[in-house]
């Protein structure tokens, strides 16, 4: 998973670009990121992580908790 680094600081850069730009409110707390483009939401950090890995074995993305604008790593 990305979110290490710079990566990670590009995706969050690029949520709150995002959630800035947006009219409305995030539809759950954690966003799925990748290479800097918001992807989608999830309710639970534990999903979108298993989703992102499934999706992206590269692992070039990150999911982001909204609220605190953190990287959420997986346990």
């Amino acid at each position: 998973m990305a979110g290490h680094g710079h990566v990670g600081k590009t995706d969050v850069a690029a949520l709150e670009r995002f959630l800035a730009d947006s009219t409305t409110a995030a539809p759950s707390q954690y966003a799925f990121v990748r290479r800097g483009k918001v992807m989608c939401f999830y309710a639970d950090s534990r999903v979108a992580l298993e989703a992102g890995a499934r999706c992206f074995p590269d692992r070039e993305f990150s999911v982001i908790d909204i609220h605190a604008r953190k990287v959420v790593l997986p346990h």
